[in-house]
Parts: structure tokens; sequence; C-alpha cells
């Protein structure tokens, strides 16, 4: 629909509506999503709290997770969160603070989905996203992981989103990483081909497909640029699994390594979800409006007290 038909009057309030349900739907809920962790929990300053089920999983497919002992591996709720405004519209109040203070002085936090059952699925396609702000950079520091030694002949676990300590692969330090065990038992990684810096806040998505992956990559300004991407491979497996089938816990504050838990992060992280589906960057979690949905907007706005007036 056109706001300017030079050839018949214009009905600017059903103008104004088109324009309302196209912004609308980019805010409407995305299917797919297989688990979802805001980190609301609260209040800020706290932690979490002990036992299982204690961080939970917005999605209502019961992917809840825990962390090991609130004494010492426990995350602090912090007020600190993104300045971008969720898609869906739902407000963002806290985030989780892993890495040292609060539970005790050492960096070991994390949260894992105990006997979920995420922890078995196989993914056909799935998008990885979250936001983080690292509060210190240096070393290995995953954000999200799941765990296993897959390979008997490689450490790689089957799923690691990490911060680099060294300048792997294109002598770039402290890089966004991503590295993963395809359905077929091979490994591949993505690249920022950018250094990370502290107290700045990063919006990642991880989108893989039986043949494509892609890493995106947003700071604060909101605008997601695909960072670096592979295309026209064979990611599947026998059952069309993307992701190597293995029954372990998902992570988040820390990866693994050679089957042990390992890499704890030291940074703010929020908003992690996790989608069985190649999602498109109009669906991601962040993110702001298109400048000309924004100007059709605002344009047939404008001109609703104009038309009241020719009534």
């Amino acid at each position: 629909m056109s706001c300017w038909n030079l050839k018949r009057p214009v009905n600017l309030f059903g103008c104004a509506v088109a324009a309302a349900v196209m912004l609308g739907s980019l805010s409407a809920a995305v299917g797919g999503t297989t688990a979802y962790w805001r980190h609301e929990e609260g209040p800020a300053g706290g932690l979490i709290a002990a036992g299982p089920d204690t961080v939970l999983d917005d999605s209502g497919n019961g992917n809840n997770m825990r962390t090991f002992d609130p004494a010492f591996t426990s995350a602090s709720y912090s007020s600190s969160v993104s300045p971008l405004p969720l898609r869906s519209g739902l407000p963002n109040t806290l985030s989780l603070n892993f890495g040292p203070g609060g539970d005790d002085a050492g960096q070991n936090d994390d949260n894992y989905s105990d006997g979920k059952p995420i922890n078995s699925q196989l993914f056909t396609a799935m998008t990885v996203e979250l936001a983080f702000n690292m509060n210190s950079i240096g070393g290995f520091q995953a954000l999200l992981g799941k765990d296993g030694k897959p390979l008997s002949g490689s450490n790689v676990p089957p799923l690691k989103v990490l911060v680099r300590g060294d300048d792997f692969p294109n002598a770039i330090p402290n890089q966004l990483f991503v590295e993963w065990i395809d359905g077929d038992g091979d490994i591949h990684y993505l690249a920022s081909g950018s250094t990370i810096s502290a107290g700045v806040w990063n919006h990642v998505a991880f989108v893989l497909s039986g043949t494509d992956a892609q890493l995106h990559l947003a700071g604060e300004d909101g605008v997601y640029q695909m960072v670096d991407s592979i295309s026209g491979a064979d990611f599947a497996g026998l059952s069309g699994e993307v992701l190597i089938d293995s029954n372990t816990n998902f992570s988040i504050g820390r990866g693994a390594y050679g089957g042990n838990v390992a890499d704890w992060s030291d940074a703010l992280i929020d908003e992690v979800r996790i989608s069985d589906m190649a999602l498109s960057p109009r669906e991601f979690l962040f993110a702001v409006p298109e400048p000309s949905s924004l100007i059709l907007t605002g344009c047939c706005l404008a001109l609703l007290p104009w038309k009241r007036r020719q009534r």
C-alpha cells in the first residue's frame, strides 16, 4: 500500500495501520525457540539460589538451568543490561555477572542444563543468540558451550562460543570465536575478525543450517553485521542433525575442553536463546526498526490530524 496515491483519495488511517502492522510483524514472537534464559530472576546483587531449576527457561520447554554450588559457582544478578530493546518488546532489567566477586574471589561461575530435554535434542538447524559485556579481556573465556568430548582424537566440545585468548586464526587478538562439531563429526569454526573490547555490549547470533553457517555480531548501535560465514557445506549427519549427537549439558559462563569444564568467563551475559531453526536477521533478539519502516510510520501518523480536519 502507498501513502501517496495521486489518482484517488488516500486512506491515511489505513496507511498508518498498515505501517503499524508492518512494524508489529517484526516484533512478533519467533517460533522454534528451544530454550530462552533471560536471567531476570534477581534481585540485583543477589546470587542464584541453590538447587535445580533456579535459572528459568522462558520458552516454556522446561530447559531450566542451575549452578553447581551458590557458595562458589554463582554469578551475581546485575542491573547493567544491553542498551538495545528486545524485538519482542519484553522488558530487560537484569543480567548475570559471571566472574570474580559476589560468591567468592574465583573465576568459576557457570550455569548448566542438568538433565534437561535440550541436552539430547537433535538440531536439524539452529540459531544461538546472546548479549555479553566483557569485564576483562585475557585468556580463553567461553560465553556458552555444550559439554563433552565426542571425538576420540580431539579435545573440541560439541559447541563453544568464546572470546579467544590468542590471535588465531588470522593474527587478530581476542576475537569472538564459534567452534562446533557437525552431524558428520567434522570440526568447524567462525571468527569475528575484530578484537572484542571490555566494557561494551555485544550481541551475537550464530546461525547453522544443513549447508550454511553464519556469525552475526552487533555492537551497541544494534546493527548486526555478518562477520564470517561458510556456504555450500555439508553439516548434516545421518538424521539431518547439524550438531553432533551428544546427550550433554549446555552451559553459560564457561565451556569445555578435553571433556572437562573449562574457560570460565569474566563477563555480563544476558538474553541467551537457542532456536531449532535458522533465523534471519529480522528475527534476531535485538534489533531496531528498519529506516524505511520508521519513515513510513512517521509520515502516515503525521498526516492523520490533517486528514481529520478535512472531514
